[in-house]
């Protein structure tokens, strides 16, 4: 163990480690941390729910408030959050924060004002959807100047922000969790299916990708299909991931008259060993950060077909006609023109993945946590 590591104490601060593509981010960034002998607290507001594996050198925090309502309330809760924040600093002599996401970003900044503390905050998704409204957007603006640095997956989401901010910025991608660097699987032999994975909320714009797979079932179905002396197996859509419009979408897939050939095993463990294999990705969001399910899927050697979302972050990995084919926001039908061209078109499937999986090698772990080491100390 370094000696100077050693020394040094890191507090990773998020809301929660429910599921979803930052809450992972902060867990294997928390636990390469402690692995290389830093001494890493883990704060958050809920307790953990064990959804991602955590080394037992970390030390867990929970910093729980009674709930408080109305807007006496919400002011008494952020500054009494602020307040157990940094009484934790200094308990344990922290050297450095590194907070997560939206609000969590601000009261790290305001907890360490006047502290040895140094504090980084990182924006996970578009900056516009972290910071709505014009008072957040303000104070997310104003209160970052005071950040010793900013994290952003993107140039692009940086640039929502002053100039002295971005001057203090880098740009980090997302490592890919160590399950998924695997060697390259060539494409053949693949399972006749159509895959997404995500929590299932309105940003994902799951609706859209149900939309888009029945008009493509539509093409697939045609004279053209139909006619095959091999009868080629019917493709199915398999939608990977709970969440709050799980039943509405399964409603919208029973309206379509397409439950035959969709599938929801919900919030499934072992993702990676479940995907392999699989025809196709397709990823269908109005907003993204980074998608860590994007990255994956390429790493797995699976082709890609993502929507062109704010803010630049699947631009960051699939190069339209490179990497993967880029589709614009909420367009139905030229998601399902992409899905057909993939399915139909072997040759360039096949120069997809390949590439895809060359591009994800540049996300691996020890790569991209030792950016972030050097970036934080």
């Amino acid at each position: 163990m370094d000696a100077l590591k050693a020394q040094k104490t890191l507090v990773c601060y998020i809301a929660s480690l429910t599921r979803g593509g930052a809450e992972r981010v902060m867990a294997n960034l928390a636990n390469w941390f402690a692995e290389r002998g830093y001494r890493v607290i883990l704060a958050t507001l809920e307790e953990d729910e064990g959804l991602y594996p955590l080394s037992d050198k970390i030390e867990k925090r929970v910093l729980a408030l009674p709930p408080c309502h109305g807007p006496v309330g919400r002011v008494k809760n952020l500054f009494g959050r602020v307040w157990q924040l940094r009484a934790l600093f200094k308990e344990v002599h922290a050297d450095v924060c590194l907070a997560f996401i939206g609000k969590t970003n601000i009261r790290a900044i305001m907890a360490a004002l006047g502290t040895k503390t140094d504090v980084f905050v990182s924006v996970r998704s578009a900056p516009a959807r972290e910071y709505k409204g014009v008072l957040q957007r303000m104070l997310a603006r104003f209160a970052f100047r005071a950040a010793k640095g900013a994290a952003f997956q993107t140039a692009e989401a940086a640039s929502f922000f002053p100039k002295s901010v971005q001057r203090r910025s880098r740009v980090l991608l997302n490592p890919l969790s160590a399950e998924y660097v695997v060697p390259f699987d060539p494409y053949e032999d693949r399972r006749d299916e159509i895959i997404t994975v995500g929590r299932m909320d309105r940003v994902k714009n799951h609706k859209l990708l149900v939309e888009a797979f029945a008009l493509f079932l539509d093409q697939f179905l045609s004279v053209e299909h139909s006619d095959n002396p091999e009868k080629e197996a019917v493709p199915k859509l398999i939608i990977y991931g709970g969440g709050d419009c799980m039943e509405e979408i399964r409603a919208q897939v029973k309206t379509l008259g397409i439950e035959d050939h969709v599938e929801f095993p919900g919030d499934t463990r072992d993702v990676a060993k479940k995907i392999k294999g699989a025809r196709l990705f397709v990823l269908s969001s109005d907003f993204e950060g980074m998608p860590n399910a994007v990255a994956e899927a390429m790493a797995m050697s699976i082709p890609v077909v993502a929507t062109d979302c704010p803010s630049g972050g699947v631009r960051s990995l699939v190069k339209d006609g490179e990497t993967g084919l880029l589709v614009p926001v909420k367009d139905p039908q030229a998601m399902a023109d992409a899905m057909m061209r993939i399915r139909t078109d072997r040759e360039l499937a096949a120069r997809l993945a390949k590439a895809g999986h060359s591009f994800s090698q540049s996300l691996a772990p020890g790569l991209i946590f030792a950016e972030w080491e050097s970036f934080l100390f």
